[in-house]
């Protein structure tokens, strides 16, 4: 075979090779928290747990496992819960006394009725977004869901630190979201991605502690009721 026609072999074979995936990269980084002190002033936060931090961009499909929410003395655990879109959470009644999961938000409207002690209830939930949980009962519990397009978001620690892991090199929009009892602005930042590297960010929030003051399913003031196992309805 001669060197042209060689070299034409060649090119044709590498053409038709697949393209190799580029290597992915990580995002790593902080949270800062501040948060208005008894005499109005603004002071960093010590505890900055509980953010969630994502990106966008691009879109995953969902891990198969169900994540999974519990109602236990009288609170939703975990409070702050980051899903990837099209996975299903379970929510389970793991008190003695009669829940509800409802949620009324633009993103996810949904009821799951009244739920005796240890009964389940699974949602799937196919759209982004925020979604704010609440007992029907108990007005006092409060919890959220972050829906996100793809695999790559943490939850902060306690410093406030985060490391997202296998993300595709690129340039995308980053965010940071803290909910459920405290109420706090998203923080909005972008992050570019390369190839086995990892990336730093420090991203800032301002936090508000507010009553929550939310309406009950039916969009009407809660009314005090008895604590009791009764038996499953509206």
């Amino acid at each position: 075979m001669g060197s042209r026609a060689l070299t034409s072999l060649l090119a044709t074979l590498l053409l038709a090779a697949p393209l190799a995936r580029a290597e992915p990269g990580s995002v790593q980084g902080e949270v800062l928290i501040s948060i208005a002190g008894p005499d109005g002033k603004s002071r960093p936060k010590e505890d900055r747990s509980g953010v969630v931090v994502y990106i966008t961009g691009y879109t995953e499909p969902p891990p198969a496992e169900v994540a999974r929410m519990g109602q236990r003395d009288k609170s939703f655990t975990p409070s702050v819960l980051p899903i990837v879109a099209g996975q299903k959470v379970e929510f389970e009644n793991q008190d003695r006394v009669l829940h509800n999961v409802f949620s009324r938000s633009v993103a996810r409207k949904f009821d799951a009725g009244k739920n005796r002690p240890g009964e389940k209830y699974v949602e799937t939930f196919n759209k982004t977004g925020i979604i704010d949980i609440y007992c029907d009962i108990h007005e006092s519990m409060v919890a959220t869901l972050v829906v996100v397009p793809n695999r790559a978001f943490a939850l902060t620690d306690k410093e406030g630190r985060f490391v997202l892991r296998n993300v595709p090199p690129g340039r995308y929009p980053l965010f940071a979201v803290h909910r459920s009892t405290e109420k706090s602005d998203i923080a909005r930042g972008e992050v570019h991605v390369e190839p086995g590297r990892t990336s730093t960010v420090t991203l800032q929030l301002e936090e508000a502690r507010e009553c929550d003051t939310h309406l009950d399913k039916h969009g009407k003031p809660y009314v005090p009721r008895p604590d009791y196992a009764g038996t499953k309805g509206d």
